[in-house]
């Protein structure tokens, strides 16, 4: 992803403390500042807060309150309030994506959340529209493009005449919220400033969930019809990918494409099938009995526009032959690439049932570290324990800068394979188990075009030598009730048995 920000909720105040302790949450009375700043406005109760530095490298430094998401006839509004901390005026992109965790979407804004002359000690209250929001869907989380990271367990609720500001986080029931634009709320449109812009570099991460695709800021509202798996559309489907020791499995709300390698179906540059082959495709069948409906696609991938054609034919009539009707198919080849993918709508009730995290007040202790060379420099990565929101499990971690120097703005950790995520070369392992689960992509792939991930949308928003800096990455949730991962953390190598909440 690439710079997409915060959201709120109700509840309870609470709050991320920043520098070395940007990891926790606590609850507070009325806010304090560092020195250099003035007294900010207390927060009004019944909000979801978090400190951090949000928008780009040495950006601005804030507590965001969350208040909640309403339903309103056409569509969804998160009210929210950007206190700032830092000790000049600074102007920011404050842009939310929510997830429905369960459903496996994102919203995107509809409309333009300006960010400008955040000054110091002030909160400005702040509001954003959405589509409509299934009335299904009781809590959401919200991603914001800071240190803050997720806001879990954001309510969802009806809008009422009056506000309901006596709530706690653990309170039962959905909260109701005033239909009344927040006091101060901001334009439909940027407003014009003379402040220094942070965070507008054109670089990896710079942008999260939109890099490649239409900006969620200046969305029309004609897209929010559109169809969640084309690019651009909103909501977007997520997509899970796990790496096998044969395929790769992509999976999104409503549909599944199984990419298989070649030297796993065929014999050498042939379009024969393989008998090694022949039992990978009846795995596949298998899952479509099970999971499929409707129409099933089979696409060749060669350098030979003939053999993948080929391939895809024989990929489709082995599994044919094993589903049987019921389905409608259709192959095709195409003169790229290695393999041939499958794909496939899922049955309405294959998606299965799972439960949003509760808001997190803070991050827990430290379970490991490792260090890594960048050049001359080093970065040390203290990793957190694990936690499930949703159909996922949300890997955090501080990277600190050890020096010399300080770290270049636009570092990120990306994987080749998956080009666009700022975390693409992390991901994790089931202990004793082959299938790798890589970072949650945000719609369909864009070919020749980098893609989205649920990430803060750049790993760099502290660029000093000793300053940790909070990430967090969404992961598919391996099925079963899994307690503990092996953690590939990319450069910084592996960490065994992290935990999982």
């Amino acid at each position: 992803m690439r710079a997409l920000p915060l959201a709120i909720s109700s509840i309870g105040l609470l709050l991320v403390a920043g520098c070395a302790d940007a990891d926790r949450a606590e609850k507070v009375a009325p806010p304090t500042v560092r020195a250099g700043a003035a007294l900010p406005t207390v927060q009004p109760p019944g909000a979801y807060a978090k400190e951090g530095w949000f928008g780009g490298a040495d950006g601005l430094h804030a507590r965001v309150a969350i208040r909640g998401v309403e339903r309103q006839a056409a569509k969804s509004v998160l009210r929210y309030s950007v206190t700032s901390l830092d000790s000049s005026v600074k102007s920011v992109p404050f842009e939310i994506a929510l997830l429905d965790v369960a459903g496996r979407r994102l919203y995107k804004p509809t409309g333009t959340t300006s960010g400008s002359g955040f000054a110091p000690g002030t909160t400005r209250e702040m509001s954003a529209d959405y589509p409509p929001i299934p009335a299904t869907v009781q809590k959401v989380t919200a991603i914001t493009p800071g240190t803050a990271g997720e806001f879990t367990g954001i309510p969802v609720a009806a809008a009422s005449a009056t506000p309901s500001a006596t709530a706690t986080p653990s309170t039962p029931g959905a909260p109701s919220f005033s239909s009344a634009p927040p006091s101060g709320s901001v334009p439909s449109s940027p407003s014009v400033s003379s402040s220094p812009s942070v965070g507008a570099e054109p670089q990896v991460g710079a942008e999260p969930f939109m890099a490649g695709a239409p900006s969620p800021i200046t969305t029309s509202p004609s897209a929010t019809a559109s169809s969640s798996g084309v690019p651009g559309g909103n909501p977007v489907d997520l997509y899970d990918i796990v790496e096998g020791e044969n395929r790769t499995v992509s999976s999104g709300g409503s549909s599944v494409t199984v990419s298989l390698r070649s030297d796993a179906l065929f014999e050498s540059n042939s379009g024969k099938l393989s008998s090694r082959g022949k039992a990978v495709l009846g795995d596949v069948a298998q899952e479509i009995k099970a999971r499929a409906a409707g129409a099933l696609t089979f696409e060749g991938h060669a350098g030979d526009a003939k053999l993948s054609g080929e391939r895809a034919q024989a990929v489709l009539d082995e599994v044919k032959g094993k589903v049987g009707a019921g389905f409608t198919y259709t192959a095709n080849g195409k003169q790229d690439g290695d393999g041939v993918d499958v794909t496939y709508q899922l049955k309405s009730s294959a998606s299965g049932s799972v439960q949003p995290a509760s808001f997190r007040v803070r991050d827990g202790q430290k379970v490991a570290s490792r260090t890594a060379p960048f050049g001359a420099a080093k970065r040390r990565l203290e990793v957190k324990p694990f936690y499930r929101d949703g159909a996922y499990i949300v890997a955090v971690f501080d990277i600190v800068n050890e020096g010399p120097g300080t770290t270049p703005p636009d570092a990120s950790y990306p994987n080749p394979s998956y080009p666009g995520g700022v975390f693409g070369a992390f991901s994790i392992q089931v202990p004793g188990k082959k299938d790798v689960y890589r970072a949650v992509r945000v719609g369909p792939p864009t070919p020749g075009r980098p893609t989205n991930y649920v990430d803060a949308g750049r790993a760099v928003f502290r660029t000093a030598v000793n300053e940790p800096v909070r990430g967090f990455v969404y992961l598919p949730a391996p099925p079963g009730n899994v307690t503990s991962v092996t953690f590939d953390a990319g450069p910084f190598g592996k960490v065994e048995k992290v935990p999982v909440s």
